[in-house]
């Protein structure tokens, strides 16, 4: 039994084998007739479809954009207009017929302006510039619907819509400070100087409203530190001058001084400190409005402070105002010190530097007249010359040459001509000779500082030589002028040669050779034909002898120096 079971295994086992090697000669088979098809296929080239690509136009760009752009935005935007008058309409026939009655109008007023904002405040993550402006315009709604229960129906007194009118501009203030928005500050700011304005009965009650404008100054001080605004510093600095202007224009006469010139000195000061702690915090390269409120609040305070002083204490006006701009140039050199001062922030401090150049000159001009004038404005030339040179500020030395001109035309033009002084021996001549030193001197001060200061040295002999004539001009009678201006220039035209040969300077020289070349000039077309035989025997003796002995004296110091 046991072999005959081992036979049936062992044959089970051949027929597997036999089963066995049957399939794998079917696989390989079958795998040899794939490889040889993938072959065929790859030596066939493909057969690639095109496929026709169909564009569609939208219809706003197609021919029919006009109708697509009237079917979505026109007819809606009419639609929405439409629904507005709509509801004017109904809302003026209401009132006209007294379907509502007063109170219920200023509900009405309120309560629309209560989704404004909401969906303001709602958008102020989502659509940050447009959030601002709804919530402004819903505090403008409200603030209009609460004061209009007041102007136009008496639902409440002064002192109740004051007293909201401020609550409700405070409560925006502090939303905007929350939300850091300059837009809505701006409203906030509007409904503040507005109530005190709208509710006011014409009493006159100054010493009120300048207190509560320098505690909402005070106030907007305090905010300002940490904001990056630009535009409402200008605007508030701008409601406080108007509101003043506008009270003042009328009443300031009657008034007393304390409480006008603490608001004036008090707006002046904060903006002044604050604009020039923004200037020194901020890196800005270009920092345009700061320059401008600091611009307009110097101007603005000098102008309001000019009208104070006019009234109260006219006499002591050019000192008063002159302490102004002290203030004004004190905290400016606070603020310089203060700060590391890079090249770009160097050129904005000597931007400031000029604004207070012009008041300074209006200072001078209402506090002194004639000579006293004249020398105290080329004084004060000479001075921020040298000041400027000395600090090495570029703007405020370009600058000068104005005040220079303006000095130097008004001494001509404007000092006391007094025929009855001793020629050259007067004040006149004294500024004269002084303007001349100082341009000289200003030259030699900055020639290192700037290419420009030739025009100091250019314009010191010309105007030493005009205030010379003018001496002959007003000192001697007119059959003698022609002479002595022949004289006075063959004098000084031979002292600035020698000068120049000696101590090789060539402007000298320059000036020299000019006025010899007018002498001669003049003598041959002019003097020749129109003086007397005696004063043309002496003018041509006089130029013939100093032609000669500088002629002589330039071949001399030729020699000596070849």
């Amino acid at each position: 039994m046991e072999e005959k079971e081992k036979r049936e295994i062992l044959s089970k086992i051949q027929s597997m084998e036999k089963e066995l090697f049957f399939l794998k000669e079917k696989v390989l088979s079958l795998g040899e007739t794939e490889v040889s098809s993938k072959t065929q296929s790859i030596d066939l080239p493909k057969q690639t479809s095109v496929k026709e690509e169909k564009e569609y136009v939208s219809l706003e760009e197609g021919p029919n954009w006009f109708i697509q752009w009237i079917g979505q935005n026109l007819f809606v935007k009419l639609g929405v207009f439409s629904l507005v008058l709509a509801s004017i309409w109904f809302f003026y026939l209401a009132i006209e017929e007294y379907w509502i009655n007063e109170s219920v109008r200023i509900w009405i007023g309120i309560l629309s302006s209560l989704p404004i904002l909401w969906y303001g405040y709602k958008t102020r993550e989502t659509r940050p510039y447009l959030s601002p402006s709804l919530l402004g315009l819903g505090v403008a709604v409200l603030f209009s619907a609460y004061y209009s229960g007041y102007v136009w129906y008496d639902l409440y007194g002064t002192e109740t819509c004051f007293v909201g009118l401020i609550l409700l501009s405070l409560t925006a203030v502090g939303v905007s400070y929350s939300e850091k928005s300059e837009v809505l500050f701006g409203f906030a700011s509007l409904g503040v100087f507005l109530s005190p304005i709208l509710v006011s009965t014409g009493q006159n009650s100054y010493p009120f409203l300048f207190t509560y404008l320098l505690i909402w100054n005070l106030l907007f001080f305090w905010i300002r530190k940490e904001m990056p605004w630009k535009v409402v510093p200008l605007l508030i600095l701008f409601a406080n001058h108007l509101i003043f202007v506008t009270w003042a224009e009328s009443k300031l006469s009657e008034a007393k001084i304390f409480f006008p010139l603490v608001f004036q000195l008090g707006v002046y000061l904060l903006f002044l400190f604050r604009e020039f702690q923004i200037l020194k915090d901020t890196k800005e390269s270009n920092p345009i409005l700061t320059l401008v409120s600091i611009g307009f609040t110097l101007g603005l305070g000098f102008l309001q402070s000019f009208w104070i002083f006019g009234i109260f204490y006219p006499t002591l006006k050019p000192f008063l105002l002159t302490l102004v701009l002290i203030v004004f140039y004190g905290i400016y050199q606070r603020s310089l010190k203060e700060t590391t001062l890079t090249v770009e922030s160097k050129k904005l401090y000597d931007i400031i530097g000029l604004f207070g150049l012009p008041l300074i000159i209006s200072v001078i001009v209402m506090g002194m007249t004639g000579k006293a004038l004249a020398f105290s404005l080329i004084s004060f030339a000479f001075i921020v010359t040298i000041a400027a040179t000395y600090s090495k500020q570029m703007y405020m030395y370009l600058a000068t040459f104005p005040v220079w001109f303006f000095a130097l035309v008004f001494i001509f033009s404007f000092t006391y001509r007094s025929f009855n002084e001793i020629p050259f021996l007067n004040g006149r001549f004294f500024i004269f000779f002084t303007g001349s030193l100082y341009l000289v001197f200003s030259y030699f001060y900055s020639k290192n500082f700037s290419p420009f200061s030739k025009l100091f040295l250019y314009a010191a002999y010309p105007y030493f030589l005009l205030g010379n004539f003018v001496e002959i001009y007003l000192g001697f009678a007119p059959e003698k002028r022609l002479f002595l201006y022949s004289i006075n220039l063959i004098f000084y035209g031979l002292i600035t040669l020698v000068i120049g040969f000696q101590k090789h300077i060539q402007s000298l020289k320059v000036a020299g050779f000019v006025s010899l070349a007018l002498v001669v000039a003049k003598f041959y077309l002019y003097d020749f034909w129109n003086l007397s035989l005696g004063y043309r025997i002496l003018a041509g003796l006089f130029l013939g002898i100093t032609l000669i002995v500088t002629g002589t004296f330039y071949n001399r110091i030729k020699k000596e120096t070849t």
